[in-house]
């Protein structure tokens, strides 16, 4: 392994890191702004609680509770917005102006909201709740679904101060609603507090984990985006993670390999794995990608993983005009047969953790999966000292060869902060290969 042509470990020249155009991140922020719009959170309503009309209260209630004006505002307006809800809708102030007792917010309210909720004025319908609820007349049971659809209201009125209160108080009453969850993350990002934003969300998402539903793509998109979005690049880089994790649809995950390209905090062997697996995954979306990929392969020591990926991108136009594509294509192909010859030689009489782990790391790039399984087990048995980089190849050189339960269980092995994160993308791979 002493001839420089023959140096299969790393030799420390710049990754693709270096490769970075200066304004990658604000193309990001304006790519996730666009795919967010699809994770926009979908406000809705909820049924309304039964209340007693005052031509009933009044036979069981103490004469007061219901006003003589306020009776003969409701009665009529009750009749007319089951076949006139335009007309009804027009004599509401009247009928608000009526409003004074306990029992007129509540039944007053609820009226103003089944309106509202007829004419589609999301005004109207929030005027209605906030009657109800300032009523303090509600069933216990009912109080938790009432302030989420207050909080929910509110926050389409852009009174987002309101809506947090209103929503809070749900999150009491319904701990593990996620609706609560996801709307009131809504709240705290128009309020800035992006940090709170996302723990509310992933609280959501546990609560529907706990539930037994499946990851949502959606919810871990929304954190991604919020991350993204507002500077906050470690916590982009982990949500990104979380989406690809989601098994999410294709605009999502094309996304989230974006951002973890672009922003995580990956060594640069931590990122010629990451590369790798986008590009078994077909994840590799744009011209600076490809050549990343490439800068990070190197022609001289991978050049079978060189041809593969030029001519895949060729193919796909994204070295389209590329002098160093076209340069490093030619040196991969003439250095293509002379390195296998030697990586089977060097196989068979290396020893050493390290070599072995190089010798695999190559073979992985020829398709040779049974070989370089063979070379990182050796690695590993022998002590190597970057045990996790080569627990990392062999399991990707298992999943080459379709041995997906034994590649998952190799990647849960991986151990360190970066690498783990890593290999738990390669986990939602092999999971969605062996599906």
């Amino acid at each position: 392994m002493a001839s420089p042509e023959r140096n299969y470990v790393s030799s420390g020249e710049p990754g693709w890191s270096a490769l970075r155009w200066m304004t990658e991140e604000q193309l990001m922020k304006r790519s996730i702004s666009r795919a967010a719009m699809a994770a926009v959170l979908a406000m809705g309503t909820v049924g309304m609680v039964s209340v007693a009309t005052p031509a009933v209260a009044a036979k069981k209630k103490s004469a007061g509770e219901f006003s003589k004006e306020f009776v003969g505002a409701y009665q009529p307006l009750a009749k007319q917005v089951e076949t006139d809800a335009a007309g009804a809708k027009a004599a509401v102030p009247a009928l608000a102006a009526t409003i004074a007792s306990a029992d007129e917010k509540l039944t007053g309210g609820q009226l103003i909201y089944n309106i509202g909720a007829k004419t589609q004025d999301i005004a109207m319908q929030y005027q209605g709740i906030k009657l109800m609820l300032d009523s303090g007349q509600l069933p216990a049971e009912s109080q938790g679904k009432v302030y989420l659809a207050a909080g929910q209201l509110g926050y389409n009125m852009k009174d987002y101060a309101a809506a947090g209160t209103y929503l809070e108080q749900a999150a009491t009453l319904m701990p593990n609603d996620p609706a609560v969850s996801d709307t009131l993350a809504e709240v705290y990002v128009q309020n800035q507090n992006f940090a709170k934003a996302l723990a509310t969300i992933d609280k959501g998402i546990a609560q529907r984990k706990a539930a037994g539903e499946a990851a949502s793509d959606v919810s871990a998109f929304r954190g991604l985006a919020i991350a993204a979005n507002n500077g906050l690049n470690d916590e982009a880089a982990k949500w990104a993670v979380r989406v690809i994790e989601s098994n999410p649809r294709a605009e999502y995950r094309t996304e989230a390999y974006k951002v973890l390209s672009a922003l995580s905090s990956y060594s640069k062997e931590e990122e010629l794995d990451l590369l790798r697996l986008m590009y078994r995954a077909d994840a590799l979306s744009d011209r600076r990608q490809y050549m990343a990929y490439l800068a990070a392969a190197d022609a001289r020591r991978r050049p079978a993983e060189v041809v593969a990926l030029v001519e895949k991108g060729n193919a796909a136009g994204m070295f389209s005009g590329s002098a160093l594509a076209a340069d490093e294509l030619k040196l991969a192909k003439s250095r293509y047969d002379q390195v296998l010859k030697e990586l089977n030689a060097d196989a068979k009489g290396t020893s050493d953790g390290a070599a072995a782990s190089a010798i695999g790391d190559v073979y992985l790039g020829y398709g040779k999966g049974a070989e370089a399984e063979a070379m990182y087990r050796k690695a590993i048995s022998a002590g190597v000292a970057d045990k996790d980089r080569a627990l990392t190849g062999l399991g990707i050189a298992l999943a080459d060869q379709g041995k997906f339960d034994e590649a998952k269980s190799t990647f849960e092995q991986v151990q360190g902060t970066t690498r783990s994160s890593l290999a738990r993308l390669w986990i939602a791979y092999v999971n969605d290969q062996a599906a």
